[in-house]
């Protein structure tokens, strides 16, 4: 029944399309303890309509709350104490818009009439006393408090979060947003605009200055060769004056640097759209970007962020993955430019600008200064011989190795190993014996047949290596087979600094400006060697005259000098994003002199356009000598032109001969425009007369049929091919061909209706297996949005289709020990060898055994995948279906009916049915990753305050693909809900349901199991009055392990009973104390047992629960909880935490 219901539903839908409402689809379920007044749920907004909180069996919670769903968070009246449920959609706000009373940066909550409000905590006069006399707005709070048990260590914890903003005084302003949160906490790459989590900061002003201490942006004024975008943390200080016809602005600040710029350089991969891993600029394997500091480029075209747009981006694990909007081939040119966390030293960044201005004159001086400090090493421990190394290799970085052996001492925490010698030679083997294992070892990847160390296994701690003998071919020549060595890349502490002078000057019709620039950079400031490269130089003069022809044609002439000495360096790219491309010089690795000229004609038109001639030479000292003509015309009266083409002719290292050109063009005809674009481009590169290999051609052509107006719904075909030539001996060949046919709908004029859908799909043929070693391809990217809204708005549906090809990591992970509490996991040595093992670790069932987190740590190794992802809501109200006249009106307009499908699977072969069938057996072996959703919620008299019914089915598979193999989780299950007002103060809650869980591992055995579970439950409560409630519960529940998995049996009966008493503005009690009797045929102490003793002993158990807040003030709150349990061959657990908190 339950596959029929889905086989339905995707048959239905499948070639439908969501209207792209900007809201996430997939639903978020949070299981949460709760133990604060304040909850933040998500990085992105979320959707206020569809949220809920519910209980662990799974009711509507009833304590008061309020919803802040523009940041994300949950305000709790009074702390729940509690295990709780909460539900969303992450929703994607219109930041175009303005949605604020107050300036949109503080991040103050807006409670407006849409947001759920169950209640309004009012803020008497007496409370403002901390901000008594000011005209301020602020929110937030400071909290200090302390966690203990006879089960985990002693723990502190604080909590600073204060938004203000208002007047200081009649004319001085303050904004400010302070916390002392630790979490590195960055907003997903998902969406155009972001959040800033991590921002803190007071800024104050008045009329003429401004004053921000905190973090803030500080980025480059006007100017051409000082450009930066960087995030600092310290002291910005801006002001301005003014006297007559003078105006003198200065900005200076001085803080320490959030991060380095990078820049990387892509070549696509034909059918894969990603995930491309970044690198830093030494080649760091794994950074973290900032959020927020990328530019992306393709083919020197700026990208925009988002699921939406063009491409989406991890920051953590610094990997981007582009949409199908983009489809990403092996001609596509990746330019990605971004900032990434660097904590090797404590960085410095002092900037400094000052402009004056005079009627039609301007004058600035720009300094930028960034520094490590040298003796303030952060992630790198440093020993004598590391520094001794890092002052004798000056300016050499690649040389800066140094050892990975530290003899630390036993920790059980890391991979240990001990030192043996074998064969002569002395090694590291890795052991667990306490007196042995001293040693912690550092390995790096150094290439195969350059080290004497290979990857073993991985286990939950991390990797393992093993040493493996050389093969000797006499005494002399010594081969090593392993690809590791227990080695570390040691990073320089760097100085770069740079001092900008120049200016501008204005005429009637012509301007003059010009530019004089300093750098100081140095590799490494350890060293004093090499520091003779040092000092560079660059200068610009540019000199434009304009002069108007007639009334429509004005005519303007611009000649400009550019000159860099070699030893300039620059902070960020300065020049245009493919410039090295446009100039032929890629190839180039030498620093040398440069001198850059341009002269160019513009001729423009008031109304259609413009034409534009240009001349530029470039010299670099004899490496290279070019001359390029540019041409660009723009034309757009009864027909649209845009033709940009250009002839490189250069001498130098190699002779080259670089035409192109690029031609948009299209004709209205009637309602409709035809329209055709090409690129071409013949790159010839010769040395002593001889054609070089890197030369090539292409052609690039596409014809469109297009709808005129495309602002309210757009249709658009097109037909598009391209054609590569590779060397053949003297000449140039044809080598491959690629077809890609498209087509673009997009309805969004129709209140009910509204389409997006777009395919693109090309075919890559080779043409001369000869000149290239590319593969043959067929690629496909396709997306579907669909809404639908219909019969008086009783049927709505939301799709979301989207098939593609990319690439998917192996991932691996580690286990790390946190303060207890504060993780998620367990660690349980099943086998009593005191090794922390993979299999081990559980998610853990109660706060003082969740001592570890879970860290995946990004590695190399991907998999070719084609992926399809299918969303799909649906809700019926039958109240509006349902007409005036039919037979059971009242009966049946009680009914009301939720359905949220969402499948995503990866293969790593193009099998259609296995792809695109969410019904298909996860055993799979082409399946790679599967992730299956399906929730259908059929209610009955929902809205009545008396009693209502719930039929719930749910169906969840996940599978994984992990370095060291594939994980599969399915679990099945159907309930029945009942909820009984049977009075004013009785209310009898229950449920009946069926589950089927099962785990399979390809590397754990030990972990497989297929449960089948049945639950009753029930809940009688009594509420008097809205101040106090007591509850009984009664749980029972039979649990079957499959007899292929060990035929284990578990059967469960829990009694319970809930208090919770409240005085109004005073304080609350809750307490909860439960008995619960197992009986269990299996062994306790395995995965099975964990999972069906549901982290409980075989026998009787007792568990409890106290939480007890009072307001000892307007504006003070006392927090303290207690919980514990007892088995009956086990002692008691206590876990005890206070909390006090004062309101701003």
């Amino acid at each position: 029944m339950v596959k029929n219901i889905i086989v339905g539903v995707f048959i239905c839908f499948l070639c439908k399309s969501p209207y792209s409402q900007e809201i996430d689809l997939d639903p978020i379920t949070i299981k949460r303890w709760v133990n604060s007044d304040t909850l933040i749920l998500d990085s992105c907004s979320i959707n206020p309509r569809t949220f809920q909180i519910l209980d662990l069996n799974e009711n509507k919670y009833p304590g008061n709350y309020k919803v802040d769903a523009r940041l994300g968070k949950v305000f709790f009246s009074e702390t729940p104490f509690d295990t709780l449920i909460i539900q969303y959609h992450r929703l994607i706000l219109d930041f175009s818009k303005n949605y604020f009373i107050h300036p949109i940066s503080l991040n103050i909550p807006e409670y407006q009439k849409h947001f759920y409000k169950p209640i309004e905590i009012e803020t008497s006069q007496n409370e403002k006393e901390f901000f008594r006399g000011t005209s301020l707005n602020r929110t937030g709070s400071i909290s200090r408090g302390l966690m203990v048990g006879n089960n985990q260590d002693f723990s502190l914890n604080s909590n600073l979060n204060l938004q203000l903003s208002g007047m200081l005084s009649p004319s001085m302003k303050i904004l400010a947003s302070v916390t002392d949160d630790n979490i590195p906490i960055q907003p997903q790459g998902n969406t155009q605009q972001l959040q800033d989590f991590d921002k803190v900061f007071i800024r104050i002003s008045e009329r003429n200055w401004e004053l921000t201490a905190g973090d803030f942006w500080v980025k480059n004024r006007d100017g051409y060769f000082l450009r930066y975008n960087k995030r600092g943390q310290g002291v910005l200080i801006k002001n301005q004056l003014e006297n007559n016809q003078t105006k003198v602005t200065t900005e200076n600040s001085a803080s320490i640097s959030k991060g380095k710029f990078g820049r990387n350089v892509i070549q696509g991969i034909e059918g894969s759209q990603g995930p491309y891993r970044l690198f830093g600029n030494e080649n760091e394997n794994f950074i973290i970007i900032l959020s927020g500091t990328e530019n992306v480029y393709i083919d020197g075209n700026l990208l925009k962020r988002g699921q939406n747009n063009d491409y989406t981006i991890d920051y953590n694990t610094a990997e981007i993955t582009f949409t199908a909007n983009t489809l990403i081939t092996k001609d596509k040119r990746i330019i990605i430019e971004f900032q990434y966390s660097d904590k090797n030293y404590a960085r410095s960044l002092l900037q400094s600008s000052t402009i004056f201005e005079k009627n039609n004159s301007s004058f600035f001086i720009y300094a930028y200064g960034e520094q490590d400090s040298k003796n303030q090493p952060l992630q790198q421990d440093f020993d004598l011989s590391d520094r001794v190394t890092l002052e004798n290799i000056g300016d050499n970085i690649d040389l800066a190795i140094g050892s990975g052996i530290d003899s630390i001492g036993f920790n059980e925490n890391f991979n240990m190993y001990k030192k043996i010698d074998s064969l002569g030679y002395e090694l590291y083997q890795y052991s667990n014996n306490q007196q042995e294992a001293i040693y912690q070892l550092v390995f790096s990847n150094v290439g195969d047949g350059n080290g004497n160390y290979i990857l073993k296994e991985n286990n939950a701690l991390g990797k393992i290596f093993e040493w493996v003998a050389p093969d000797t071919i006499q005494l002399t020549n010594i081969i090593k087979n392993g690809n590791y060595s227990p080695v570390k890349k040691l990073v320089t502490p760097k100085k770069r600094q740079i001092v900008t002078i120049g200016g501008q000057t204005k005429w009637r019709s012509s301007n003059l400006k010009y530019e004089l620039s300093s750098s100081n950079m140095d590799l490494n400031t350890l060293s004093k060697l090499g520091n003779q490269d040092n000092l560079g130089l660059a200068g610009r003069v540019i000199y434009d005259l304009q002069k108007k022809i007639n009334d429509e044609w004005v005519l303007k002439q611009e000649i400009g000098i550019e000159s860099i000495s070699k030893n300039y360096e620059r902070i960020e790219r300065f020049r245009e994003v493919e410039f090295e491309r446009n100039w032929n010089i890629q190839q180039l690795t030498s620093k040398e002199d440069q001198i850059l000229t341009t002269a160019k004609l513009y001729f423009n038109h008031s109304k259609n356009g413009f034409f534009k001639y240009g001349f530029n030479s470039y010299l670099i000292r004899e490496d290279f000598n070019g001359y390029k003509n540019d041409f660009k015309i723009k034309w757009n009266k009864k027909f649209y032109l845009d033709f940009d083409g250009s002839l490189l002719n250069s001498k130098g290292i190699f002779e080259t001969n670089f035409l192109r050109h690029q031609t948009k063009f299209y004709i209205p005809v009637s309602k409709w425009k035809i329209g055709f674009e090409d690129i071409n481009e013949n790159n010839q590169f010769f040395k002593s007369d001889t054609l070089s290999n890197n030369s090539y051609r292409f052609y690039d052509w596409k014809f469109y049929l297009e709808n005129l107006d495309s602002s309210k719904n757009l249709i658009r075909f097109f037909y598009q091919e391209r054609y590569d030539w590779f060397k053949n001996r003297s000449i140039l060949d044809r080598a491959t061909k690629a077809v890609s046919p498209g087509l673009n709908i997009g309805i969004v004029n129709n209140q009910k209706f509204r389409l997006n859908y777009s395919i693109a799909y090309r075919i890559l043929e080779i043409l001369d297996t000869t000149l290239t070693n590319i593969l043959p391809e067929t690629s496909l990217a396709s997306r579907l949005n669909y809404n639908l809204k219909m019969w008086r708005g009783s049927f709505t549906t939301n799709s979301f289709v989207e098939i593609g090809s990319g690439l998917e990591l192996q991932k691996e992970f580690i286990y790390l020990e946190v303060p207890a509490g504060q993780g998620i996991y367990t660690w349980n040595d099943y086998n009593e060898n005191n090794i922390k093992e993979l299999n081990e670790f559980e998610i853990a069932a109660f706060n003082d055994q969740a001592s570890y987190i879970r860290v995946y740590t990004p590695n190399n190794t991907y998999t070719k995948i084609y992926n399809f992802q299918y969303n799909q809501n649906i809700n019926i109200d039958f109240r509006k279906l349902v007409k005036e006249k039919v037979v059971l009106k009242k009966l049946l307009e009680k009914f009301y009916n939720q359905t949220a499908l969402n499948t995503q699977k990866k293969t790593n072969e193009l099998d259609w049915y296995t792809l695109i069938n969410p019904l298909v057996n996860a055993d799979n072996s082409i399946i790679q990753q599967m992730s299956n959703s399906l929730r259908n919620s059929l209610f009955f008299n929902r809205s009545s305050s008396r009693y209502s019914i719930e039929l719930v089915t749910q169906l969840f598979a996940n599978k994984n693909l992990l370095i060291n193999g594939t994980d599969f989780k399915s679990i099945q299950k159907e309930k029945i809900k009942l909820r009984w007002n049977l009075n004013k103060t009785l209310m009898l809650n229950s449920h009946v349901s069926n589950e089927i869980k099962n785990n399979s591992s390809t590397y754990m055995v030990n972990r497989n199991f297929s449960i089948n579970s049945r639950e009753f439950y029930n809940r009688f409560s009594y509420q008097p009055n809205t101040l106090f409630r007591i509850a009984f519960k009664s749980r029972y529940s039979e649990k079957s392990n499959s007899e292929s998995f060990g035929d284990e049996k578990a059967f469960l009966n829990d009694f319970g009973i809930e208090i919770r008493k409240s005085k109004r503005d005073k304080g609350l009690l809750n307490a909860e104390l439960h008995f619960v009797k197992i009986n269990y045929n299996g062994q306790s102490n395995s995965t099975i047992g964990f999972e069906m003793l549901e982290g409980l002993q075989t026998g009787s158990n007792i568990t409890w629960k106290v939480g007890f807040q009072k307001n000892m003030s307007k504006n003070l709150q006392l927090s303290v909880s207690y919980s514990g349990r007892k088995s009956e061959e086990n002692r008691a657990i206590h876990t005890g935490s206070m909390q006090m908190r004062a309101f701003f």
